[in-house]
């Protein structure tokens, strides 16, 4: 992987963010329609259905994630996802899921 070969060759720890959804101007102009909620709204009161955590995800939070693998406190963490998104993550599969439909719930 890239996180091995890159610590064993260079000393230097490869992780990634995966953040949920939030609003932000960029998100906002997608599938914008006269009237109707855009793409990243209807993502955002999916996951405050469905997540652990039922509250608004910021920009911050998902930079304080980053500040966070970029300082001492993170100097033996390598090779992982670390995912900012409220719990979305772990929900499973919802049973509002469209791989569900017509089974008996």
């Amino acid at each position: 992987t890239l996180a091995y070969e890159a610590g064993r060759k260079w000393g230097i720890r490869v992780n990634t963010i995966s953040a949920g959804p939030l609003k932000s101007r960029a998100a906002s102009a997608i599938g914008k329609e006269p009237g109707q909620k855009t793409f990243i709204e209807y993502a955002i009161d999916y996951s405050k259905a469905n997540a652990p955590l039922a509250q608004d995800l910021y920009n911050d939070d998902v930079g304080n994630a980053g500040l966070f693998l970029c300082s001492p406190l993170a100097r033996v963490i390598t090779g992982t996802t670390m995912y900012v998104d409220n719990g979305l993550n772990c929900m499973g599969m919802c049973i509002d899921s469209k791989a569900l439909e017509g089974r008996n719930m």
